[in-house]
């Protein structure tokens, strides 16, 4: 894509697991204005993949729109932080513009299996910009694709002879989670990798992840930071050379709004996450949801906000809930940190106890027992797996997370 162009239209594009690409609607743009519309031939497509949850609840008439920012949805794909600081200065415009953000970055690597390309009005991408996106290679790759968060973090291609950030058109099928050079950042990588392998260990379906030296992946901007070892997690909405699963954040299913970091914390608590997993997946979905909340507390993670919980569609329509990601000890960085969301109107660590994962249960509909008895079940593994953080965190990082451990009801 020609980042300077002017074009107003966008083509929403969603591939099927058989690799058929399906034309969903197009994302218009009128000054300061945008909305999206949908294609009609989508909806009537038999068995057609699922773009997600809102638009089936809205149906096939229903035009988000959006004022400077891109409808909710939309605007969910777009990174947040030093990234989008880059990516729009590369465009020329403002953070905020992210209409031209979505226009640079759409057709190469956005999550899950959506591609958007500049279009007509009537969603037919110009034969010459699907091969320019294609075939161009003098822009940096570092600013065509998009991973959602503030952390620095980057797509790249892993293959038996290098790692680096895919070229232009290709897809990463790994995400590198920088080291972090602020002053008490330290071991970051290392922190989220042991965290992973303690969820993983407790019973969690988890991302596949290793760390290698930052040093090892070529073609990085040369802002960012490579001193010490990155964490490289395999991306769960990627298959062989070409394949894409279709993936999307629990922000966007819930259709929180966007503009403030605060948003993913405070439009939500952790019963709305499961009553939604309970509804869309089943009480496997909400079990998996209690497991998870418990790992949580107690390892310290105040960061499962609604960006951190995700669905996938293997088979582009049934929803399951995402491998664990995201599991970081912040408690060991941040003083006083907490959930980040309310669980039974409070966000402390320390408040957390059995009983209110049986009101949990309650609320999304289920046996109030039974949330009770999973949590307790999902605490014993929890703690049984407490040797592997011991063995992997510097001592400085888990002499605070046993502190953490100490304050806990739940662990008592």
């Amino acid at each position: 894509m020609n980042p300077s162009s002017s074009a107003d239209h966008l083509a929403v594009r969603l591939q099927s697991p058989d690799g058929t690409q399906h034309s969903v609607g197009v994302l218009h743009r009128s000054r300061d204005y945008s909305w999206f519309e949908s294609n009609s031939e989508y909806w009537e497509t038999p068995d057609r993949p699922i773009l997600g949850q809102v638009f089936e609840q809205q149906g096939r008439s229903w035009r988000p729109s959006a004022n400077v920012r891109l409808p909710r949805w939309f605007s969910h794909l777009l990174p947040e932080g030093r990234l989008r600081d880059a990516i729009a200065t590369s465009v020329g415009v403002k953070p905020d513009r992210e209409f031209a953000l979505l226009q640079r970055i759409g057709g190469d690597d956005l999550p899950g299996a959506l591609r958007i390309y500049e279009s007509d009005e009537d969603g037919s991408p110009p034969a010459q910009t699907i091969e320019a996106t294609e075939t161009s290679h003098d822009e940096p790759s570092v600013l065509k694709f998009s991973l959602a968060g503030v952390q620095l973090k980057f797509s790249v291609r892993s293959t038996d002879r290098s790692l680096s950030l895919p070229a232009t058109s290709a897809s990463g099928n790994w995400i590198a989670k920088l080291p972090d050079p602020r002053p008490g950042f330290e071991f970051v990588p290392e922190a989220e990798f042991a965290a992973l392998e303690f969820a993983r260990a407790a019973g969690i379906h988890t991302v596949d992840a290793e760390l290698v030296s930052a040093h090892e992946i070529a073609r990085l901007p040369e802002w960012a930071p490579t001193e010490g070892n990155a964490l490289l997690v395999r991306r769960y909405d990627r298959l062989g050379e070409n394949g894409r699963v279709h993936a999307e954040e629990f922000a966007q299913v819930l259709d929180i709004p966007t503009g403030r970091q605060t948003f993913k914390y405070v439009h939500a608590n952790f019963e709305t996450i499961a009553r939604t997993a309970a509804v869309l997946v089943g009480e496997d979905g909400l079990g998996q949801v209690i497991d998870r909340l418990v790992v949580n507390v107690i390892v310290g993670n105040g960061d499962a906000h609604t960006k951190n919980w995700s669905l996938i569609y293997p088979d582009g329509r049934n929803p399951q809930l995402s491998p664990a990601y995201d599991i970081v000890p912040t408690v060991a960085y941040v003083d006083s940190d907490d959930l980040g969301m309310n669980l039974n109107g409070s966000k402390r660590f320390e408040d957390v106890r059995l009983d209110d994962f049986a009101r949990l249960a309650e609320k999304s509909g289920a046996n109030g027992d039974w949330g009770w008895r999973r949590a307790q079940e999902a605490v014993d593994r929890t703690l049984d797996a407490w040797p592997i953080l011991r063995a992997a965190l510097p001592g400085q990082l888990i002499d605070r997370l046993e502190t953490h451990r100490g304050r806990l009801a739940l662990t008592r």
